[in-house]
Order: C-alpha cells, then sequence, then structure tokens
C-alpha cells in the first residue's frame, strides 16, 4: 500500500468531515441509539472540524490518492479517529495511530483517546488499558457510554538502550582487560546456577575461574567454550546478570534452578519451553503477552543431552513469580489450568531480555518441593534431590 500521513489542509475540511459523518452513521447506528449518533454528528460539525484543522491538530492518510482516515491531536490526546468503513480492516487506522503515537511519546509519557464501543477492540490490540468508564447524557434520556483508555507501553529498541555493552566495556577495562579480545574467548554457553548447584559444580572441580563479568565465570575443564556462574536470585537480579554476560560476548545462558511443583516430584526435572510471567521485567522490556518462550533450538539440545544420559524429565511451560512465598491457591489454579510444570523466580526474567538482545536462553529445574497448601513437602536434605543434583551436573559437565 502507498499510504501517506499528513496533516489536514484547510480545503480538505469537507472531505474530513465526510469520513467523520458517513462512519458514524454506517457503523455508529449498531451501537448506539438514534439520539447518541445524533450527539456525535454534531459534535463533529464541519466547523468544529475546521477549527481543528486551522490550529494544526488534524491529520490524514491517504491511500493511492484517496484521504480514507482522519485523527485529531491535542497535546497526549487523540481524538476524532474515523476510518472510511470500506478500509476498516486494512490496516489505515494501526498506521495512523502508529504514526501520531510516535510523535507524541517524544514529548509525553502517555497516549490517552476516549473509545466509542465500537472501537474498543481496536484500541485494546494496540495495548490500550480502560482507565475510565465515562457516560454522557444526551437527548431524550438517552445515555452515551465509553470508555477512557491509555497506552503507555511502546515498542523499544534494543539499539538505544546500550548501556549493559557500555558498562561492561568499562568494567573490562578496569580490569585491565581488551574488551574486543574478551568478547572473542569469552564461552559461548554459560549455565547459571542455583546456589548449591553452584556450589557442587565447585566441589567437583568442574571448571577454573577465568572472568569477572556478570558474576565470576568458571570455564569447563573439558570445554572452554562452555562455563558456569552463580545465578542471581529473582527475575531483576537475572535480568541484570543476563544483561552483562551477553554484553560480554555469550550467546547462550541456561538457567539451571529449583522450582516447586504439584504434578512433578521432589527430584524430578522439568525443561521449559517458556515461562508464564506473573513479574514486572517483561512489560517493562515491551512484552505485552502472558508468555515468554525459551530458544527452541537450544531447548532441544538440553532435551537431547538429558536424553543422551537416561535421564528423564517433564517438558513444557512454567509460571515464573516474583512473590516467592505468596503464592495463593487460586493464583496457583489459574496457571496449572493453563499447562504449568512448575513454579519459580528467574525464568521469565532471563528468556525476556535474551529475546530483546537477540540471544538464545531455556532453562531446566530440579524439583525442589512438591505438593498443595499445608500439604507442601520440601525436599531439602532428601537423598531424591541430592542424587538429582548430582545426575544433573554430570550432564552439565560431560
Amino acid at each position: 500500500m502507498n499510504c501517506k500521513i499528513y496533516k489536514a489542509q484547510k480545503e480538505q475540511a469537507g472531505v474530513v468531515h465526510e469520513i467523520v459523518s458517513r462512519t458514524i452513521r454506517e457503523i455508529y447506528a449498531r451501537y448506539y441509539s438514534e439520539e447518541v449518533v445524533r450527539y456525535f454528528l454534531e459534535l463533529h460539525n464541519l466547523a468544529n472540524i475546521e477549527k481543528d484543522i486551522s490550529e494544526e491538530k488534524t491529520y490524514v492518510i491517504e491511500n493511492e490518492s484517496i484521504i480514507c482516515g482522519t485523527a485529531t491531536v491535542e497535546d497526549n490526546r487523540v481524538s476524532r479517529v474515523y476510518v472510511l468503513p470500506e478500509y476498516q480492516g486494512a490496516g489505515m487506522g494501526s498506521r495512523l495511530m502508529e504514526h501520531l503515537e510516535k510523535k507524541i511519546i517524544k514529548n509525553h509519557g502517555f497516549v490517552e483517546v476516549d473509545s466509542s464501543l465500537p472501537a474498543g477492540e481496536f484500541y485494546r490490540k494496540r495495548n490500550y488499558v480502560q482507565i475510565m468508564h465515562a457516560e454522557h447524557p444526551v437527548e431524550n434520556g438517552k445515555i452515551l457510554s465509553y470508555e477512557v483508555m491509555r497506552k503507555r507501553n511502546f515498542d523499544i529498541d534494543p539499539e538505544v538502550y546500550n548501556a549493559p555493552s557500555q558498562l561492561v566495556r568499562r568494567e573490562i577495562e578496569l580490569q585491565g582487560l581488551d574488551f574486543d579480545e574478551l568478547k572473542n574467548k569469552i564461552p559461548s554457553r554459560v549455565y547459571l546456577l542455583a546456589d548449591s548447584l553452584y556450589d557442587t559444580m565447585l566441589a567437583r572441580n568442574a571448571g577454573k575461574s577465568a572472568y569477572h563479568v556478570g558474576g565470576e565465570i568458571y570455564v569447563m575443564n573439558h570445554d572452554e567454550r562452555t562455563g558456569f556462574v552463580k545465578g542471581e536470585m529473582c527475575s531483576p537480579g537475572i535480568v541484570t546478570q543476563a544483561e552483562d554476560l551477553f554484553a560480554a560476548g555469550v550467546k547462550e545462558l541456561v538457567h539451571v534452578g529449583f522450582a516447586g511443583g504439584k504434578s512433578a516430584k521432589i527430584g524430578e526435572y522439568v525443561i521449559t519451553d517458556g515461562a508464564f510471567h506473573d513479574t514486572a521485567v517483561a512489560g517493562l522490556y515491551g512484552f505485552q503477552g502472558e508468555l515468554v518462550e525459551t530458544s527452541k533450538e537450544l531447548t532441544d539440545s538440553l532435551c537431547q543431552e538429558m536424553d543422551s544420559k537416561g535421564l528423564k524429565y517433564h517438558r513444557g511451560y512454567h509460571w515464573t513469580t516474583d512473590a516467592g512465598y505468596v503464592q495463593p491457591d487460586w493464583r496457583s489454579r489459574y496457571y496449572e489450568d493453563k499447562g504449568a510444570k512448575c513454579v519459580e523466580m528467574e525464568g521469565a526474567g532471563l528468556f525476556t531480555v535474551a529475546k530483546f538482545r537477540s540471544r538464545k536462553a531455556t532453562g531446566i529445574y530440579v524439583i525442589s518441593d512438591s505438593g498443595s497448601g499445608e500439604e507442601w513437602d520440601l525436599g531439602w536434605g532428601e537423598e531424591k534431590l541430592e542424587q538429582s543434583i548430582q545426575n544433573l551436573i554430570d550432564v552439565i559437565i560431560n
């Protein structure tokens, strides 16, 4: 499509008025009473449109020399968004809103709209959320209902937010090392190990300390392309650690941690395809969906390594939460109904950063506690959990 978006000119007031009035008559009549339709037509009369055009507030979108949509902007509010019925569903409204949103967020922290009933789903798909339901009386005792909606999360360009690479470069230089040389030497895959898993690796002399970035990185004795480090706790912690490691040149991160489960028993393994994120991190990085997936290729590779050692595991999605000690039954049931195999506190953060930085990440979890309600069973110190740890370390080392 050959689309152009620009400020409406004075001589286009009639065209804009026709787009607005025709759309109101054909679309709004399906949702609102005659009184409400008349109210909209009067609100957006020719004189008001001419006034907004003269104040350079009104924009139009043109497709193949045909003006097919319009919107008006005042500060951070977008109003009078209309697309001709025959062009609806062709992406014109989305193109127009994307253009205006980019302009608005240069000077404001959010975009706000008053959404009519037929436009609600359009705005929701653009990540607008309702902040207030409003009603306005019109003639004959009829009521105009609409929603005040707001968007405060927008696309984030990873190239713009490059602080990790700058900070890591400085950190490496202060250690007297060459940053560019280190990026070529640092292990391409690093395991992020939970406390006792990390301690077990050290006790078995699996590697040698080599780099200090994102923690103390040990290079494996059997393969200098692979390393391990003590993983940070909770999503914000592991996010910062992952940013540093990716900035230093690591290509793949494998989170090896502990998790709680109901269907999975103590000592069993869960290899995850992704995490339902009950955290703040994913949204802050611009991910609006409920699920953050792992890197399939890396996850498949991890499964193959477990298969080669004859170790059984569950595979599927899991739940990452920021509130480790507050897991009400209703919240647990929600994620269980979605098929979550276990719950832990880091995975979603790690997978979010990996996607944001175009790197690879996955996770494997040892079930350390299991059950429900007051019947919850803690596996710490039990032989089956300790044996599972040792077997998993064997896979990583070999």
